[in-house]
């Protein structure tokens, strides 16, 4: 049975705008995607000309009664005050990674949406890609044994843009609070995980920020030499167990000026080498215990950027009653990492997460396209 599709809208029409308007625009029978907005009135109007959309404002589309989806695009500093508003106006809402800067207004947003019986989820949605859902295929079949340690190194330099017409570093909020790279990349990372581990237990660890006053060095840009402040942590360093208890060493940071990462999986009978979480078809192997180290075929769908997935499977949730995949809770326990870890820091001693979350189902192989989700998923004979 053909499913209704779920009128959605789109605010903030920035640089990632882009793949989430085609793929919601051509990919997922479920949503019907009608409008976009933004803070500057050109952008929006730009792409709502280039997807055949409406161009509409952010109160436009929260008093619209037929739209029943906001997707938040915006960046980190706005998204509690978007998610906010969207769940105030009785909408479903998919938000950018993470929700919010902080763990009390998260906790507004919980109250909120359980008030007004509501959805409210959080990317990164790369974990449902097929490199990803091959990795957890590899888990759930055994085939490294049981998963006991994972080790994630990701090194970045965010303090040098390449970028000579804008001041990226700033317009996407990376100085700021709540948008440094423990809360940009770690999300993508921590879903990764959390596909596979599922919820974490304890964390110990440090979130410092280094070097809070810095000058921009781009000598390209008009802000060359000028002296901004750092207020968001720059790299995180942390142990964690799971409840599974599976061990995870956990170092990311934007301090660094050559880029390397690694994302392994230790099993007892072999280990998994993992790409990049940020893409969604990237290679993945395994290595036995005689040493030897194979490319795993995927065996899953969304090898492309399928950004929009996360929020096409919230929309067929919708639909038919169940959970989404990227529920609030495990978005809420991603940011409570990164604040564990903080607190941590602070008090000497080991933070204990105070938030669980269902692991996700996986992924079938048979969801192709984007059109049988819950055939293949959630809804068979």
């Amino acid at each position: 049975m053909k499913m209704k599709p779920v009128k959605t809208a789109v605010i903030g029409a920035g640089m990632i705008s882009d793949i989430y308007l085609k793929n919601l625009k051509n990919t997922f029978s479920i949503i019907d995607l009608i409008g976009i907005s933004d803070i500057v009135s050109e952008k929006a109007e730009k792409q709502a000309q280039t997807y055949n959309i409406r161009h509409m404002t952010n109160e436009q589309i929260f008093s619209d009664p037929e739209i029943e989806l906001i997707i938040n695009l915006t960046y980190p500093t706005s998204h509690f005050e978007i998610n906010l508003a969207a769940l105030e106006s009785g909408k479903h809402c998919y938000s950018e990674k993470m929700m919010c800067l902080n763990l009390k207004e998260a906790d507004i947003l919980d109250k909120l949406r359980r008030e007004k019986g509501l959805m409210l989820g959080t990317a990164p949605d790369t974990f449902l890609g097929a490199s990803q859902q091959t990795a957890r295929y590899i888990i759930d079949k055994g085939i490294i044994g049981i998963p006991l340690h994972a080790l994630v190194n990701l090194t970045r330099g965010y303090f040098i843009t390449q970028n000579d017409s804008d001041d990226a570093y700033r317009k996407f909020s990376l100085v700021y609070e709540g948008g440094g790279i423990p809360y940009d990349m770690g999300g993508y990372y921590l879903h990764e995980l959390f596909n596979i581990f599922g919820p974490v237990s304890k964390i110990c660890g440090f979130c410092p920020t280094r070097d809070k006053a810095r000058p921009y060095l781009n000598p390209r840009h008009s802000f060359f030499d000028t002296t901004f402040e750092v207020e968001s942590p720059n790299t995180i360093c942390a142990s964690m167990i799971f409840d599974t208890g599976a061990l995870c060493s956990f170092y990311i940071s934007s301090e660094h000026k050559v880029t390397r990462n690694t994302f392994e999986i230790h099993g007892t009978e072999g280990i998994l080498y993992l790409a990049d979480p940020n893409n969604y078809g990237d290679k993945v192997y395994i290595e036995r215990y005689n040493g030897e180290k194979l490319e795993f075929p995927l065996c899953h769908p969304f090898s492309q950027n399928s950004r929009g997935v996360g929020a096409a499977d919230m929309a067929w949730a919708l639909r038919t009653g169940r959970k989404p995949r990227l529920s609030f809770e495990m978005g809420y326990h991603a940011l409570e990492i990164v604040e564990g870890a903080r607190i941590s820091e602070e008090g000497e001693n080991f933070y204990t997460l105070k938030t669980k979350f269902d692991r996700p189902a996986p992924i079938s192989s048979d969801f192709y396209g984007g059109e049988c989700e819950e055939r293949s998923l959630a809804e068979k004979p």
